[in-house]
């Protein structure tokens, strides 16, 4: 918040406290008389100097700062906070009177949503303003009287730190009970009917492209379609085109804190008819039952894709002005933080082309036809054994010839006779 706007702020708080004041007149017959102002010294010099707020709720407690011009909630590392929540806190706690006592029993006021609030599970928000280093107002806040209607003003049970006494106070200041309830959630709003194409890539490679060829076609188309697949169903690929159509955090923290090369799970480059081009990089934190999806976001402009004229009236598209001052705006926003998405839109950002498809259909395959069946074998008769062969019967004796009658034995041969040298014929006489 600017130096301009606090002197705004303190006009405005100065007002809203003499109109509390003039509105509550002197006491009658028919109205009551409020009491007076809880923190008479909150007033509007008191308020433009006040440099903290920390509020307890639910056993937690968060704090929010004053950083040079502009509020921030120091537990989520310094994020902005909204100057609407920062000026009704103030407002109203300048403003808070007395109306009536209620109990003094410690015993009962949880029933006044008063118990400590740094009691986990309690219903009850304690409130501490400082300014110059003072404490300038400490209230413990309980449950709205939205029954009964003072002054035009609600009502609501409040007590003081150190006293059990409770009492019915004029004026509500309403607090947020989370550090997050202190931000403005909403990132940036692209509507879908600007969204020409988005590219989307997971870690692990998966690829899926969306697109519409003309900004008033109604359906959206997958480029990448894998032949012989068909869509599951066409819806599917709008939800994925809707991701930055008024899109909201749900937590936030510097981008710093957040490894994005270790853990990446995937990104998205989505591109308008005209000109505006938006880098979602994301990345998985935490273990695999609580894991959470992250995201940054750069914004750049497609100089190229400008309208050089201006829309047709009725038209979601903006003109080249427009576009660099929005991509500005969110690069302003976005710039050195990670934001946790809402988990369906998350989901999105993270299909698989397959689950966007419907099975693929099997290919009936053709009977091949089966081969003759070849002839069965003739079985060959099965050879008798053969017989053992009989024994052979020995050879009988041949039957001993009767010696012959020695006239009838053959002449013996004349042994054989040494050759002689043969003798020379004796010389004739």
């Amino acid at each position: 918040m600017r130096a301009k706007g606090f002197v705004a702020f303190t006009l405005v708080t100065a007002a809203l406290i003499v109109g509390a004041v003039v509105a509550y007149p002197e006491s009658t017959t028919s109205n009551p008389e409020p009491g007076p102002r809880f923190f008479p010294t909150l007033g509007p010099e008191a308020v433009n100097k006040v440099t903290s707020i920390k509020v307890t709720a639910k056993g937690e407690t968060f704090t929010i700062e004053r950083r040079g011009d502009k509020w921030v909630v120091a537990d989520k590392g310094g994020y902005p906070a909204r100057f609407e929540k920062v000026k009704e806190a103030l407002v109203s706690l300048a403003s808070l009177r007395r109306f009536e006592e209620k109990t003094k029993d410690k015993d009962r006021l949880h029933k006044l949503d008063l118990e400590d609030p740094k009691t986990k599970g309690a219903a009850s928000k304690r409130l501490t303003v400082a300014a110059d280093g003072k404490t300038v107002a400490d209230v413990i806040v309980g449950k709205s009287n939205d029954k009964d209607i003072l002054f035009g003003r609600s009502l609501v049970y409040v007590r003081m730190p150190d006293s059990n006494q409770a009492w019915l106070a004029i004026g509500d200041p309403k607090l947020e009970d989370t550090a997050l309830g202190w931000i403005d959630k909403t990132l940036f709003d692209v509507k879908t009917a600007r969204i020409k194409k988005i590219d989307q890539k997971l870690a692990d490679g998966g690829e899926i492209v969306v697109e519409k060829s003309k900004p008033e076609d109604k359906d959206f188309t997958l480029a990448n379609l894998p032949d012989g697949r068909e869509i599951k169903n066409a819806r599917f690929l709008r939800y994925i085109a809707e991701g930055l159509d008024n899109l909201k955090l749900e937590d936030v923290m510097p981008a710093s804190k957040i490894d994005f090369a270790k853990k990446p799970a995937g990104s998205a480059v989505f591109r308008t008819f005209d000109g505006l081009v938006v880098t979602v990089k994301l990345a998985t934190v935490g273990e695999k039952k609580d894991e959470k999806t992250w995201a940054t976001f750069e914004a750049s402009v497609d100089d190229d894709a400008l309208l050089r004229d201006k829309p047709a009236k009725g038209s979601a598209l903006l003109d080249a002005a427009a576009v660099k001052k929005e991509a500005a705006a969110i690069n302003a926003k976005t710039k050195g933080w990670a934001f946790q998405l809402n988990s369906t839109v998350s989901r999105f950002m993270l299909y698989k082309i397959d689950e966007l498809l419907k099975p693929a259909k099997k290919v009936e395959k053709k009977p091949e036809p089966k081969p003759a069946p070849a002839p069965t074998p003739t079985k060959a008769p099965t050879p008798e054994p053969k017989k053992p062969d009989a024994p052979k019967q020995p050879d009988m004796p041949k039957k001993t010839e009767a010696p012959k009658a020695p006239g009838d034995a053959p002449a013996a041969k004349p042994e054989a006779k040494p050759a002689t040298p043969e003798a020379k014929p004796a010389d004739p006489k």
